[in-house]
């Protein structure tokens, strides 16, 4: 048992009690009616203890001396026996310690009493009580320390009292709560909790109510009554403040968030968990700030999925390196359980950051996974969650109508647009077009043709498309894990299993992560070794062949539910072709969508990863480790399109050749399935040595310093193969039976000739780095504290030389805490502390090399191999880097009621890789170098409020972050404005940001419906001339094509047992360009030609352009005139919305004792609930703005969580 018991701790049958001695407080008016000797206070004391069976606690005065101090007894019996403690000062610095327990059914003792360096002998058993007892009431009358107690200060009989006893843990993971603090509603008494998250205190009073609270955690109040006497166990809540905790972890070390001069975002479990889904990552969205998912990016430029603080590079990696429990996570994200995720920290700045070096350019996500804990017993606890999804709308993207459709078609065919598809005898035709061709050869009649287009002309197929091709999307979420630990070792074991069901028939995921962690505590604490294990294979279906419509009208199925033919789309031929051709001998060659929406693609990924942590204590404050991290995964992607399958019989039909004279057909492809196989794997070796020193130095210096070197080898190969006839029990293929070299007719048109597609590729790549770090910390009483951080990174990448392989960064911070002040004169503020800080991080850019590269490609149409220079020589090429600036303020109001920070940063990309010119007769006319530079400026602003703290409680958080970018240096030119304004992030113009959007000038329509542009100040519609503009004044620049202003708004509701929170997100101070006709698309016909917007909205007759900007339809399409609407400020919208992100609903239920389960939780979450407020008036979410996609679905989750 713990020697710091709480006073007058009942022990557990099988455990010591306790007798202790406790002072109280000063009474020198009874010091001579208390006990006149000790024979009387021995005989009380003696009198209470009647047996070995009974449990006793009870307290007596001690004799106060002439110092005006007294003291108490305080004694407890069990059936083991007893034990008395007294801790505190006795003349001569005597300690006393006594233990008396019963063993095997004997009785034995000892007592150690040193005074200088001499020793007692032990005493025998039969003296033991007699000499305990007068040897604790000689200390009592020697010398005794004042309590806090009330009942000891005025003698409080031990029959007039009696004892509360219980755990406080942490309602989110069972975890016990050092340090909370217990009392009783209306009394003075008061104690802490231990390690172990146990209390005990008396009560007086018959009934009452507990008070408990911990900082960070709902205060709760258990009533309580004299006559139960089981220990408690009392969970708290978080109050939702955890955004913040007092630990936060680079990577490198864990360090109090009041000594960070960086900056720091840490998600706690319980934010973390709040939402529901199955990539961790996407549980960041809406609660941290400086961090963007830029879902309406379009494919343009190198788009980052996830933006830490805007823009730090323009061709290298634009995304945050993501570490996982130390090292940086080579795998995918996704292979990670996030149940498994204890709390996730991003650095921003580059105190933070810049100690992962060349990697921390963009921002640095830190997830530290689940452990155990020291001295707590097992606790399993299980999750399960299930979400419904709702179908994609079919109806979001914009289309022209059946009928629209059908008018446009029957203009084209009576113009003669028709005229060379159907001519050949094989083009797939539609069905409209069909009908007009054979009322035109006589054979039908206008009557019929006019019927039957009739009927198309009321036929939509999205709500085909939507009830057979898609289906309400179904996630489950079922984990288990069990840890707890003892004196020397803790562990956490769980797996995990989740089964998602997409929303295309043929898509499904299923994913098996298990992980293991043991942490050991050797050779009296100096030393400890940690192993972690993790695993993961997961296994994706879905289909490479998706169905796409030739019409808005064509259909699949019958009313019957019969699959039908349709040409168009991934059918070139028409049907009237396929029916009859061959004579029979070819193979099935119609296309039916609706059996085809199988999966046939599976992807098969296992992951492993091992960490082994060997950490000594040298000396007091110094420590030495060594970490080893070893990954390996392998993924398997197999497209296997059967020989049923319509892209197997089509590819065999297409390349059948067929003999004149004889009729015969020969197969060039033999029958069987076509597989592709492609194989991916990656192994990665991480090490790293360090020396941690971590010592407070008289009192007022903390000093705190790390150093070490690390090293990587990552080596990742690739491999693809197509097996033709390909036969799946013996995994055997005839692909020796194909000259894939060879030119082949094609069997629907001879004239035209092809290779049989063919992939057979390898490739590997090694990737080595060596990297040397310090970092240190200095602060002098705790109120000024310096940083400093140093990296050297080196690859072979850069430089030829070298001293240019490698790039040295650093950085540098200062905190000073203003309110530690003694001059401080704001009593109502209780934290106000400024930081700043400077350095730099680093970026790379894996596609460049300082020496010659090419790649060798296969056949050209010389039919012979040829070799593209990927990097001329560059000796000179050196690392980007990124210096970044960075002042904060902290500050939070004395009743915490109001707390938060604000952070002003800049990032300046220097030695940027971008294009930029050459002398064409070096044999290239552009090369990619340290060419570019681009700044970032911003504020990130976060607000904590504790609205209302009573039986409601009422917290509220409000993120807001401002970022803006500026290209500065840019050494290549865009050819004309319409590269610019089409691709500005290819080669973006200097002084705009990077994802800055232009447009033409947009002068209206004219009189004809025709788009009125400018060109050299004068109004124009000389389309040709205005695109191939190289004057960019002739250009608008719109705005930002990200949010320069986006954050959130949560709020949350508790009140007893159920829990609200509310979470709105905003985005501002961007804008998008919106799609809408497009003639030329039309008029070419092809797949989703007629998904575009805004014909029903064109000009039609002179007036309309008063009221419309939609250009007139003309016949040809101007391709020009086109592209002069589609990328002028006409089509440029403000994106600002608002949008309710998600609502969590929860509630605690209150268990009994005869069930096992603990802590059981329900929850019910919703997310994507619709948008609040937008700027635009056309139906648009600006996140999925068209040719980005449909928005993610409204989905609801319910879960339980409980612990055993």
């Amino acid at each position: 048992m713990n020697d710091k018991s709480v006073m007058g701790e009942v022990c557990p049958v099988g455990r010591p009690s306790v007798i202790s001695c406790q002072p109280s407080a000063k009474d020198t008016s009874q010091k001579k009616k208390v006990f006149k000797d000790k024979k009387e206070a021995l005989s009380r004391l003696a009198s209470n203890i009647d047996n070995k069976s009974t449990q006793f606690v009870g307290s007596l005065p001690c004799p106060s001396l002439e110092d005006g101090f007294g003291g108490s007894i305080n004694i407890g019996r069990n059936s083991m026996g007893t034990r008395g403690e007294f801790h505190g000062e006795i003349p001569h610095r005597v300690n006393l310690q006594f233990r008396s327990r019963w063993l095997a059914g004997e009785r034995t003792g000892r007592r150690e009493v040193s005074r200088g360096k001499g020793t007692l002998r032990a005493l025998k058993p039969y003296t033991i009580y007699l000499t305990a007892l007068n040897v604790l009431f000689c200390v009592c009358l020697a010398h005794a320390r004042q309590s806090s107690s009330p009942e000891a200060a005025h003698g409080v009989a031990f029959q007039n009292s009696y004892p509360i006893t219980g755990r406080v843990l942490n309602a989110a993971d069972d975890t016990p709560l050092d340090g909370a603090t217990i009392s009783i509603k209306g009394k003075q008494n008061t104690v802490l909790t231990n390690a172990e998250g146990k209390f005990r205190i008396l009560a007086t009073d018959s009934t009452g109510v507990l008070m408990i609270s911990y900082v960070g955690y709902q205060t709760a109040e258990i009533p309580f009554t004299n006559s139960n006497n089981n220990p408690l166990t009392i969970y708290l809540e978080s109050n939702g403040t955890q955004l913040e905790e007092v630990q936060v972890s680079t990577g490198y070390q864990t360090l109090p968030k009041e000594r960070a001069t960086g900056s720091f975002v840490q998600i706690d479990s319980t934010l973390l968990h709040r939402s529901v889904s199955t990539n961790i990552l996407d549980r960041l969205e809406g609660v941290t700030n400086g961090l963007i998912f830029n879902k309406s990016l379009t494919n343009q430029g190198n788009n980052a999925g996830i933006s830490i603080r805007g823009r730090s590079t323009l061709f290298a990696n634009p995304e945050p390196l993501i570490v996982v429990d130390n090292f940086p996570y080579d795998g995918d994200i996704s292979n990670i359980n996030p149940a498994d995720i204890e709390s996730i920290t991003v650095l921003k700045d580059a105190a933070a950051a810049s100690i992962w070096g060349v990697r921390a350019g963009n921002g640095v996500i830190v997830i530290t996974t689940r452990k155990g804990k020291y001295d707590v017993k097992p606790v399993i606890a299980f999750t399960s969650n299930f979400t419904f999804k709702r179908r994609p709308d079919q109806y979001y993207l914009p289309r022209l109508s059946s009928a629209e459709y059908i008018d446009v078609e029957q203009y084209l065919f009576e113009r003669g647009a028709y005229n060379t598809i159907i001519g050949n005898g094989y083009g797939a035709i539609s069905e409209v077009v069909d009908i007009l061709n054979r009322k035109t050869n006589g054979d039908i009649t206008e009557m019929e043709a006019v019927s039957a287009i009739n009927v198309l002309r009321n036929q939509d197929n999205r709500g085909d498309i939507s009830k057979y091709l898609f289906r309400e999307s179904f996630f489950q979420q079922y984990q288990a894990n069990m840890s707890g630990g003892g004196r020397n070792n803790r562990y956490f074991i769980s797996t995990a299993y989740d089964n998602n069901k997409g929303a295309a028939v043929s898509d499904q995921f299923e994913r098996v992560t298990i992980m293991a962690n043991n942490t050991f505590r050797l050779l009296k604490d100096r030393l400890e070794l940690f192993t972690g294990l993790t695993f993961t294979n997961s296994l994706s279906n879905s289909n490479s062949n998706p169905y796409s419509a030739f019409t808005p009208y064509e259909r699949f199925i019958d009313e019957e539910g019969n699959s039908l033919p349709v040409s168009g789309g991934r059918q070139l031929l028409r049907k009237a072709y396929v029916d009859t051709v061959g004579g029979g001998d070819l193979l099935d060659w119609n296309y039916r969508p609706l059996d085809e929406r199988h999966a046939n693609v599976k992807d098969a990924l296992t992951d492993y990863r091992v960490n082994v942590n060997i950490k000594y204590r040298l000396l007091d404050g110094l420590d030495i480790s060594t970490n080893y991290q070893y990954e390996k995964a392998d993924g398997v992607r197999d497209n296997l399109n059967t020989a049923n399958s319509f892209f197997t019989r089509d590819m065999i039909n297409t390349f059948s050749q067929g003999n004149e004279q004889t009729g015969e057909i020969r197969r060039i492809i033999p029958l069987g399935d076509i597989l592709e196989r492609r194989n991916n794997a990656f192994a990665s070796h991480y090490g790293r040595f360090q020396l941690d020193f971590n010592k407070k130095i008289h009192q007022n210096h903390d000093v705190t310093a790390l150093a070490g070197f690390e090293i990587k080898n990552y080596k990742s190969s690739y491999d693809s193969n197509t097996l033709y006839g390909y036969d799946r029990p013996t995994a055997s293929n005839q692909n020796a039976s194909i000259n894939f070299t060879a030119l082949y007719p094609l069997y629907y048109n001879p004239v035209q000739s092809g290779r049989i597609p063919f992939e057979q590729f390898g490739q590997w790549t090694l990737d080595r780095y060596m990297s040397y770090y310090f970092n240190a910390s200095y602060g002098f009483k705790n109120r000024y504290i310096f940083s400093f951080s140093a990296r050297k990174d080196q690859s072979n990448l850069f430089g030829v030389d070298s001293n240019q392989k490698g790039v040295p960064l650093w950085s540098t911070g200062f905190l000073y805490k203003l309110t530690d002040e003694p001059f401080f004169p704001i009593p109502w503020l209780a934290k106000l502390a400024l930081r700043a800080t400077f350095g730099y991080n680093g970026n790379v850019d894996k596609s460049v090399s300082a020496l010659f590269t090419s790649t060798l490609f296969t056949y050209n149409m010389y039919n012979a191999l040829y070799a593209r220079v990927v990097n001329p020589p560059n000796p000179s090429l050196r690392w980007e880097k990124v210096a970044n600036v960075n002042l904060g303020l902290d500050f939070a109001l004395k009743s915490n009621k109001l707390s938060g920070s604000i952070e002003y940063y800049q990032k300046k990309g220097l030695d940027l890789i971008g294009s930029a010119m050459i002398a064409p007769q070096t044999g290239i006319s552009s090369f990619r170098g340290n060419t570019a530079n681009i700044i970032t400026r911003g504020v990130d602003l976060m607000l904590h409020a504790n609205v209302i703290d009573r039986i409601i409680r009422w917290d509220t958080d409000f993120l807001l972050t401002h970022v803006k970018d500026k290209v500065t240096k840019y050494d290549f030119r865009q050819s004309t404005n319409l590269s610019v304004v089409r691709s500005n992030p290819q080669n973006p113009m200097v002084g705009y940001p990077y994802y800055g959007l232009f447009g033409f000038v947009w002068g209206g329509l004219n009189g004809e419906g025709n788009p009125v542009g400018l060109i050299e100040n004068t109004e124009s519609t000389n389309y040709a001339a205005i695109l191939n503009s190289t004057k960019t004044d002739e250009l608008v620049y719109v705005g930002n094509a990200t949010p320069t202003f986006f954050g959130s708004l949560r709020n949350s509701f508790s009140f007893k047992r159920a829990t609200l929170s509310v979470n709105i997100t905003y985005k501002l101070g961007y804008f998008f360009r919106r799609s809408s006709i497009n003639y030329s698309a039309l008029l070419n016909g092809g797949i989703n030609a007629y998904q575009q917007a805004d014909f029903a909205s064109r000009w039609q007759q002179p007036g309309d352009e008063q009221h419309t900007t939609v250009p007139a339809f003309v016949y040809p399409a101007n391709t020009n005139r086109d592209n002069f609407y589609q990328y002028s400020t006409a089509l440029i919208e403000k994106a600002d919305h608002i949008r309710l992100q998600d609502v969590q609903l929860s509630y605690l239920l209150k268990t009994g004792e005869r069930i096992p389960m603990k802590n059981v939780r329900l929850v019910c979450y919703a997310r994507n609930l619709g948008i609040i407020w937008k700027s635009t008036r056309y139906s648009i979410d600006p996140d999925y703005s068209y040719g980005t996609g449909m928005p993610d679905p409204f989905s609801v989750s319910i879960g339980i969580n409980f612990n055993i």
